[in-house]
């Protein structure tokens, strides 16, 4: 794997993660709202039933209906709460996978970085041995013929 090829895929990783929490925050906005349904929905079912009964069997049936319809809409309002606090769990957990794929994907690159590091360091090391090699010869050579 080059250098260049592991760059791009820190970027694509950290593209991912981005996306994710851009999803996540979504998530919660859409949850926060859901909840807030579900709550003016059961202060709107709460209100209804502490009315007083209606002294005519029209308005009594009319009051009954509209509790009704009330508590479906309640009902489907906690639901859709519901549904939304799921949704946020998945976002989260997407946004974590997320994450985790981008640390390996750093890891991966700094580990290639630093097998670069050493495999430089160690070919440098080899030319300098070589280059004291080949200085300690020409010495010891000279040395044996007796020049200086």
């Amino acid at each position: 794997m080059t250098p260049r090829w592991m760059s791009h895929l820190v970027r694509a990783r950290q593209s991912q993660e981005d996306t994710a929490t851009q999803r996540l925050a979504f998530a919660r906005r859409a949850q926060a709202r859901a909840h807030a349904q579900a709550k003016a929905e059961a202060a709107r079912v709460d209100a209804m039933t502490r009315q007083e009964a209606a002294v005519n069997a029209g308005a009594f049936v009319a009051a009954a209906v509209a509790l009704q319809s009330a508590a479906a809409t309640h009902a489907a309002a906690v639901d859709e709460a519901f549904r939304a606090d799921e949704w946020v769990v998945g976002r989260q957990r997407e946004l974590s996978d997320a994450a985790k794929s981008r640390y390996v994907a750093e890891e991966l690159r700094d580990r290639a970085r630093a097998e670069a590091d050493r495999e430089a360091a160690r070919i440098a090391q080899r030319d300098l041995d070589e280059t004291a090699a080949i200085g300690h010869a020409r010495r010891t050579g000279a040395q044996q013929r007796g020049e200086s």
